[in-house]
């Protein structure tokens, strides 16, 4: 299965494909948005992950709970994309981050034509591509999603799970050990969970890296396993990563860490 583009790839596909500017930045949730009024690929609709890829607030579901499968298909409606059959390539410059996070929705859903712009918006400059400041909007679709139930997990998912499922914790290594926590209101990692942290997937340039050091860093993903991070958004890289690397597709517990806490009888564990 393809889930990655090289800029120059796109430069060729440019005009057959549905383009989404994924852009964000968690500390300053607006600066997405004008990153992308000041310039983006032509063509380009935005997607917020605070507006668009993520659910109201609750007491459970973490910190950026997954839509609704009536908010997706209204999102994915309303920017033009038929479940199927629209080439769709998403984009961000944040290491694949968000981009990755709408590849796995649209996965989700049962769209599969969906692919993530390696090196992102700043990849696309250096290989010449064209920038522009004109705002697109597509002719809205109905879009009817076809649920893949296998990709998820849920927190009782998590707890019951077999020793044979592994179970991967994709958050920075200080994050895993409950060493340094600034984000969430308990330190440390689901009891059992390897850490495979995601920014070692992904170069400094923002570009994945090799096939081999990908395939080596998720060897022991060859198999049954859960991938999750602090609230289900940057462990889509991780499962994006072991797709392209040719492994199964692992399950994203879509709540993380986030939702785990959330249950006072889970329990943590802390150091490496």
């Amino acid at each position: 299965m393809s889930v990655l583009i090289t800029p120059n790839t796109l430069l060729r596909e440019h005009a057959q494909v549905l383009l989404l500017d994924c852009r964000f930045d968690l500390a300053q949730p607006m600066d997405g948005r004008r990153r992308f009024a000041e310039g983006h690929l032509p063509g380009a609709q935005y997607v917020s992950l605070d507006d668009d890829l993520t659910a109201a607030l609750g007491e459970h579901g973490g910190r950026h709970p997954l839509p609704a499968v009536e908010a997706m298909q209204a999102l994915f409606g309303r920017l033009g994309i038929e479940r199927g059959s629209t080439a769709v390539v998403a984009y961000d410059d944040e290491g694949g981050c968000y981009a990755a996070r709408v590849w796995w929705m649209l996965m989700y859903c049962g769209h599969e034509n969906v692919r993530v712009l390696d090196g992102g918006f700043s990849a696309w400059k250096e290989a010449g591509g064209a920038v522009t400041t004109e705002i697109s909007v597509a002719d809205p679709t109905v879009f009817h999603a076809e649920l893949q139930p296998g990709m998820r997990a849920s927190m009782q998912d998590v707890r019951e799970r077999t020793s044979s499922e592994i179970l991967f914790d994709c958050r920075a290594p200080e994050r895993y050990s409950g060493s340094e926590e600034t984000i969430d209101i308990k330190a440390g990692h689901i009891p059992g969970a390897i850490n495979v942290p995601w920014r070692d997937l992904v170069a400094g340039t923002g570009r994945f890296v090799d096939m081999g050091r990908m395939a080596d860093a998720l060897a022991v993903a060859d198999g049954r396993s859960i991938f999750y991070c602090g609230s289900g958004v940057t462990a889509c890289v991780n499962v994006l990563a072991a797709v392209h690397a040719g492994f199964d597709l692992p399950r994203l517990y879509a709540g993380s860490w986030s939702d785990w806490i959330s249950y006072e009888e889970n329990p943590i564990a802390t150091g490496s």
